[in-house]
């Protein structure tokens, strides 16, 4: 990605995606990426809530491994209040079909609640819309799930 792509993306993210929305106070716990079969870790800048716009839904800024781009974004949906490795097993198919990342982050970390949260990565500015439309789709499908899995428990 070049510089100038680089400072388009971050004008539209301050501009359009993070103007309005609250920012998540507190300390926030790194996400660990798997590269190279090397376990990284990439420090969280900042959190929004952006439950204005999507409900559930956080805009995260980390820390970039690389040196370019400085920071990565990060579109994000809350599946699950309390994960569990149930939870991530109804959600990974979903996931791994539409390039969507999960992982099991304390928002709020001061409440001890892991909540299970579906991510997908801006890259470029036509990357968000077509972001928000997976991250609804893997919501709606991830609770079908849920429901399916309840009517079956309760049936037997």
């Amino acid at each position: 990605m070049s510089i100038s792509k680089d400072k388009d993306l971050n004008s539209f993210i301050e501009k359009e995606v993070i103007k309005g929305t609250k920012n998540v106070k507190g300390k926030k716990v790194a996400i660990a990426e798997i590269i190279d079969n090397t376990i990284i870790s990439l420090p969280v800048k900042s959190i929004y809530d952006m439950d204005e716009i999507i409900k559930k839904c956080y805009f995260f800024i980390v820390k970039n491994h690389a040196k370019q781009p400085k920071f990565r974004y990060f579109l994000t949906i809350s599946l699950a209040n309390n994960s569990s490795d149930l939870m991530v097993q109804l959600a990974q198919e979903f996931a791994r079909k539409n390039g969507l990342k999960l992982i099991q982050y304390s928002i709020y970390p001061k409440t001890v609640r892991s909540q299970l949260l579906s991510m997908k990565e801006i890259k470029k500015i036509e990357d968000y819309n077509d972001s928000i439309e997976v991250l609804k789709k893997a919501r709606n499908e991830f609770r079908k799930r849920l429901v399916a899995l309840k009517n079956l428990v309760e049936n037997k």
